[in-house]
Protein backbone atom coordinates (compact mmCIF):
# COMPACT_ATOMS: atom_id res chain seq x y z
CA UNK A 1 0.00 0.00 0.00
CA UNK A 2 1.05 3.57 -0.54
CA UNK A 3 2.09 5.81 2.31
CA UNK A 4 -0.90 8.09 2.56
CA UNK A 5 -3.06 9.32 5.38
CA UNK A 6 -5.04 6.13 6.04
CA UNK A 7 -4.82 6.13 9.82
CA UNK A 8 -7.74 6.93 12.10
CA UNK A 9 -9.49 10.20 12.91
CA UNK A 10 -8.44 13.26 14.95
CA UNK A 11 -8.50 11.40 18.26
CA UNK A 12 -6.06 8.80 16.96
CA UNK A 13 -3.88 11.53 15.50
CA UNK A 14 -3.75 13.39 18.81
CA UNK A 15 -2.66 10.24 20.66
CA UNK A 16 0.08 9.56 18.11
CA UNK A 17 1.27 13.17 18.32
CA UNK A 18 1.49 12.88 22.11
CA UNK A 19 3.60 9.72 21.84
CA UNK A 20 5.84 11.43 19.30
CA UNK A 21 6.37 14.39 21.61
CA UNK A 22 7.19 12.15 24.59
CA UNK A 23 9.76 10.15 22.61
CA UNK A 24 11.41 13.27 21.21
CA UNK A 25 11.68 14.81 24.68
CA UNK A 26 13.48 11.70 25.98
CA UNK A 27 15.73 10.78 23.05
CA UNK A 28 16.29 14.06 21.19
CA UNK A 29 16.06 16.81 23.82
CA UNK A 30 17.33 19.49 21.43
CA UNK A 31 14.01 19.07 19.58
CA UNK A 32 11.92 19.23 22.77
CA UNK A 33 9.05 21.66 22.32
CA UNK A 34 9.44 21.83 18.54
CA UNK A 35 6.17 22.09 16.62
CA UNK A 36 5.18 18.67 15.26
CA UNK A 37 3.90 19.28 11.73
CA UNK A 38 1.97 16.37 10.27
CA UNK A 39 3.52 14.89 7.12
CA UNK A 40 0.96 12.17 6.45
CA UNK A 41 0.47 8.56 7.35
CA UNK A 42 0.10 4.98 6.23
CA UNK A 43 -2.06 2.07 7.19
CA UNK A 44 -0.20 1.61 10.45
CA UNK A 45 1.66 4.83 11.20
CA UNK A 46 1.68 8.61 11.05
CA UNK A 47 4.67 10.89 10.45
CA UNK A 48 5.46 14.32 11.88
CA UNK A 49 8.23 16.82 11.23
CA UNK A 50 10.00 18.50 14.15
CA UNK A 51 12.16 21.11 12.40
CA UNK A 52 14.45 18.81 10.33
CA UNK A 53 13.61 15.59 12.19
CA UNK A 54 11.06 13.12 10.82
CA UNK A 55 9.23 11.43 13.70
CA UNK A 56 7.18 8.41 12.68
CA UNK A 57 4.74 6.86 15.13
CA UNK A 58 3.35 3.36 14.70
CA UNK A 59 -0.15 2.34 15.65
CA UNK A 60 -0.12 0.34 18.91
CA UNK A 61 -0.15 -3.02 17.10
CA UNK A 62 3.04 -2.10 15.24
CA UNK A 63 4.90 -0.35 18.03
CA UNK A 64 7.31 -3.22 18.66
CA UNK A 65 8.49 -3.14 15.04
CA UNK A 66 10.37 0.15 15.19
CA UNK A 67 13.57 -1.33 16.67
CA UNK A 68 13.59 -3.96 13.97
CA UNK A 69 13.09 -1.33 11.28
CA UNK A 70 15.96 0.75 12.65
CA UNK A 71 18.26 -2.27 12.50
CA UNK A 72 17.13 -3.00 8.96
CA UNK A 73 17.80 0.57 7.82
CA UNK A 74 21.35 0.36 9.15
CA UNK A 75 21.88 -2.88 7.22
CA UNK A 76 20.45 -1.46 3.99
CA UNK A 77 22.49 1.74 4.25
CA UNK A 78 25.68 -0.31 4.09
CA UNK A 79 24.70 -1.94 0.79
CA UNK A 80 22.91 0.60 -1.40
CA UNK A 81 24.26 3.66 -3.18
CA UNK A 82 21.34 5.93 -2.32
CA UNK A 83 20.34 7.58 0.93
CA UNK A 84 17.89 5.83 3.23
CA UNK A 85 16.65 7.15 6.59
CA UNK A 86 19.39 7.07 9.24
CA UNK A 87 17.65 6.48 12.59
CA UNK A 88 18.51 8.98 15.30
CA UNK A 89 16.55 6.85 17.77
CA UNK A 90 13.98 4.09 17.97
CA UNK A 91 11.69 3.82 20.98
CA UNK A 92 9.78 0.50 21.00
CA UNK A 93 7.78 1.49 24.09
CA UNK A 94 6.32 4.55 22.38
CA UNK A 95 6.43 2.96 18.90
CA UNK A 96 8.46 5.88 17.55
CA UNK A 97 11.36 6.01 15.11
CA UNK A 98 13.03 9.31 14.16
CA UNK A 99 15.60 10.28 11.56
CA UNK A 100 16.92 13.45 9.90
CA UNK A 101 14.85 14.64 6.96
CA UNK A 102 16.34 13.48 3.65
CA UNK A 103 16.71 16.06 0.87
CA UNK A 104 14.31 15.98 -2.06
CA UNK A 105 10.63 15.78 -2.94
CA UNK A 106 8.61 12.63 -3.59
CA UNK A 107 8.02 11.81 -7.25
CA UNK A 108 4.28 11.26 -6.81
CA UNK A 109 2.48 13.09 -9.61
CA UNK A 110 5.74 14.25 -11.18
CA UNK A 111 7.82 13.20 -14.18
CA UNK A 112 11.00 11.40 -13.12
CA UNK A 113 14.23 13.05 -14.21
CA UNK A 114 16.39 11.69 -17.01
CA UNK A 115 18.38 8.68 -15.86
CA UNK A 116 16.11 7.98 -12.87
CA UNK A 117 15.07 4.55 -14.15
CA UNK A 118 18.65 3.35 -14.62
CA UNK A 119 19.56 4.75 -11.21
CA UNK A 120 16.67 2.96 -9.59
CA UNK A 121 17.52 -0.29 -11.34
CA UNK A 122 21.07 -0.11 -9.99
CA UNK A 123 19.85 0.55 -6.45
CA UNK A 124 17.41 -2.35 -6.63
CA UNK A 125 20.15 -4.67 -7.87
CA UNK A 126 22.23 -3.66 -4.83
CA UNK A 127 19.32 -4.09 -2.43
CA UNK A 128 18.25 -7.47 -3.77
CA UNK A 129 21.84 -8.74 -3.60
CA UNK A 130 21.79 -8.57 0.21
CA UNK A 131 21.95 -12.13 1.51
CA UNK A 132 18.61 -12.94 3.17
CA UNK A 133 20.60 -14.85 5.80
CA UNK A 134 22.15 -11.53 6.86
CA UNK A 135 18.69 -10.00 7.32
CA UNK A 136 17.84 -12.31 10.19
CA UNK A 137 14.84 -11.05 12.15
CA UNK A 138 15.12 -7.50 10.81
CA UNK A 139 12.37 -8.16 8.26
CA UNK A 140 9.49 -10.59 7.91
CA UNK A 141 9.38 -13.28 5.23
CA UNK A 142 6.47 -12.84 2.83
CA UNK A 143 6.13 -15.28 -0.09
CA UNK A 144 3.83 -12.77 -1.89
CA UNK A 145 1.42 -15.44 -3.08
CA UNK A 146 -0.51 -13.95 -6.02
CA UNK A 147 -3.69 -15.71 -4.91
CA UNK A 148 -3.52 -13.92 -1.55
CA UNK A 149 -3.28 -10.56 -3.32
CA UNK A 150 -6.58 -11.27 -5.08
CA UNK A 151 -8.55 -12.27 -1.99
CA UNK A 152 -9.75 -8.82 -0.92
CA UNK A 153 -8.98 -6.84 -4.07
CA UNK A 154 -11.81 -4.70 -5.42
CA UNK A 155 -12.26 -3.06 -8.77
CA UNK A 156 -14.17 -3.14 -12.03
CA UNK A 157 -15.24 -6.67 -12.95
CA UNK A 158 -13.47 -6.71 -16.36
CA UNK A 159 -10.18 -5.73 -14.73
CA UNK A 160 -10.54 -8.32 -11.98
CA UNK A 161 -11.24 -10.99 -14.60
CA UNK A 162 -7.98 -10.11 -16.35
CA UNK A 163 -6.10 -10.39 -13.07
CA UNK A 164 -7.58 -13.76 -12.20
CA UNK A 165 -6.87 -15.07 -15.69
CA UNK A 166 -3.25 -13.86 -15.63
CA UNK A 167 -2.33 -14.94 -12.11
CA UNK A 168 1.37 -15.92 -12.18
CA UNK A 169 3.18 -18.57 -10.21
CA UNK A 170 4.87 -17.40 -7.00
CA UNK A 171 8.56 -16.49 -7.03
CA UNK A 172 11.00 -19.32 -6.52
CA UNK A 173 13.63 -17.14 -4.82
CA UNK A 174 12.95 -14.37 -2.31
CA UNK A 175 15.08 -11.28 -1.65
CA UNK A 176 15.14 -8.36 0.74
CA UNK A 177 12.83 -5.80 -0.86
CA UNK A 178 11.40 -2.40 0.05
CA UNK A 179 8.00 -3.87 -0.96
CA UNK A 180 6.17 -0.52 -1.21
CA UNK A 181 8.30 1.38 -3.70
CA UNK A 182 5.71 3.79 -5.05
CA UNK A 183 6.55 7.24 -6.41
CA UNK A 184 5.69 8.77 -3.04
CA UNK A 185 8.68 6.97 -1.49
CA UNK A 186 11.30 7.99 -4.07
CA UNK A 187 12.89 11.41 -3.54
CA UNK A 188 14.32 13.72 -6.21
CA UNK A 189 16.22 16.97 -6.06
CA UNK A 190 17.99 18.88 -8.80
CA UNK A 191 17.37 16.24 -11.44
CA UNK A 192 18.66 13.25 -9.50
CA UNK A 193 17.26 10.67 -7.12
CA UNK A 194 18.29 11.51 -3.57
CA UNK A 195 16.70 8.89 -1.36
CA UNK A 196 14.17 6.14 -0.69
CA UNK A 197 11.97 6.49 2.37
CA UNK A 198 9.40 4.50 4.38
CA UNK A 199 10.84 1.02 4.82
CA UNK A 200 8.15 -0.13 7.25
CA UNK A 201 6.86 -2.80 4.82
CA UNK A 202 10.29 -4.16 3.84
CA UNK A 203 10.36 -7.93 3.72
CA UNK A 204 12.16 -10.92 2.32
CA UNK A 205 9.79 -11.40 -0.56
CA UNK A 206 9.32 -11.52 -4.33
CA UNK A 207 11.75 -9.07 -6.04
CA UNK A 208 9.00 -8.27 -8.56
CA UNK A 209 7.26 -6.17 -5.90
CA UNK A 210 10.00 -3.54 -6.09
CA UNK A 211 9.57 -3.12 -9.84
CA UNK A 212 5.77 -3.29 -9.87
CA UNK A 213 5.00 0.11 -8.40
CA UNK A 214 7.58 1.98 -10.52
CA UNK A 215 5.91 0.33 -13.52
CA UNK A 216 2.49 1.40 -12.26
CA UNK A 217 3.62 4.96 -11.60
CA UNK A 218 5.92 5.68 -14.55
CA UNK A 219 4.97 3.32 -17.37
CA UNK A 220 6.47 0.61 -19.59
CA UNK A 221 9.44 2.58 -20.99
CA UNK A 222 10.55 3.40 -17.44
CA UNK A 223 10.25 -0.27 -16.48
CA UNK A 224 12.34 -1.31 -19.50
CA UNK A 225 15.12 1.03 -18.41
CA UNK A 226 14.92 -0.18 -14.80
CA UNK A 227 15.20 -3.79 -15.93
CA UNK A 228 18.21 -3.07 -18.15
CA UNK A 229 20.09 -1.58 -15.22
CA UNK A 230 18.78 -4.25 -12.85
CA UNK A 231 20.30 -6.90 -15.08
CA UNK A 232 17.68 -9.61 -14.82
CA UNK A 233 14.60 -10.26 -16.89
CA UNK A 234 12.63 -13.38 -17.77
CA UNK A 235 9.06 -13.73 -19.05
CA UNK A 236 8.00 -15.10 -15.66
CA UNK A 237 9.59 -12.16 -13.83
CA UNK A 238 7.87 -9.61 -16.07
CA UNK A 239 4.55 -11.44 -15.64
CA UNK A 240 4.82 -11.11 -11.86
CA UNK A 241 5.80 -7.43 -12.14
CA UNK A 242 2.74 -6.78 -14.30
CA UNK A 243 0.43 -8.71 -11.99
CA UNK A 244 1.55 -6.85 -8.86
CA UNK A 245 1.48 -3.50 -10.69
CA UNK A 246 -2.13 -4.11 -11.71
CA UNK A 247 -3.10 -5.04 -8.16
CA UNK A 248 -1.36 -1.95 -6.78
CA UNK A 249 -3.14 0.28 -9.31
CA UNK A 250 -6.56 -1.01 -8.26
CA UNK A 251 -5.66 -0.54 -4.59
CA UNK A 252 -4.68 3.09 -5.17
CA UNK A 253 -7.73 3.69 -7.36
CA UNK A 254 -9.99 2.52 -4.55
CA UNK A 255 -8.11 4.58 -1.99
CA UNK A 256 -8.23 7.70 -4.13
CA UNK A 257 -12.01 7.41 -4.45
CA UNK A 258 -12.61 6.68 -0.77
CA UNK A 259 -10.32 9.39 0.57
CA UNK A 260 -10.74 12.09 -2.03
CA UNK A 261 -6.96 12.21 -2.54
CA UNK A 262 -6.98 13.33 -6.16
CA UNK A 263 -3.26 12.82 -6.72
CA UNK A 264 -3.63 9.08 -6.08
CA UNK A 265 -6.82 8.84 -8.11
CA UNK A 266 -5.25 10.61 -11.10
CA UNK A 267 -2.09 8.51 -10.99
CA UNK A 268 -4.01 5.24 -10.70
CA UNK A 269 -6.36 6.10 -13.54
CA UNK A 270 -3.44 7.04 -15.77
CA UNK A 271 -1.65 3.76 -15.02
CA UNK A 272 -4.64 1.70 -16.13
CA UNK A 273 -4.04 2.81 -19.72
CA UNK A 274 -0.83 0.77 -19.92
CA UNK A 275 -1.59 -1.88 -17.30
CA UNK A 276 -4.94 -2.87 -18.82
CA UNK A 277 -4.65 -1.89 -22.51
CA UNK A 278 -7.68 -2.43 -24.69
CA UNK A 279 -10.22 -2.34 -21.87
CA UNK A 280 -11.88 0.90 -22.89
CA UNK A 281 -9.86 3.29 -20.77
CA UNK A 282 -9.87 4.03 -17.06
CA UNK A 283 -13.17 4.00 -15.17
CA UNK A 284 -14.65 7.28 -14.05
Amino acid sequence: MSTTDRTGGPEVGDALRTRAARAVAVHAPRYRGADLQELGGGLDHRAFLARDLVVRVADPDGAAEVAREAALLRLVAGHVSIAVPAPLFADPDEGVIAYPLLPGRPLLGRTPPEGAAARLGTVLRELHAIDPADVGNRAAVDPAEPAAWLEDLGGAAPLLRILHASQPRPARALVLAHADLGAEHVLELGGRLTGIIDWADAAVTDPALDLARPYRDFGPAFLDDVLRAYGHETPAFRDRITFFARCAALEDLAYGRESGREEYLRAARRSLTWLFPGTGGPPA
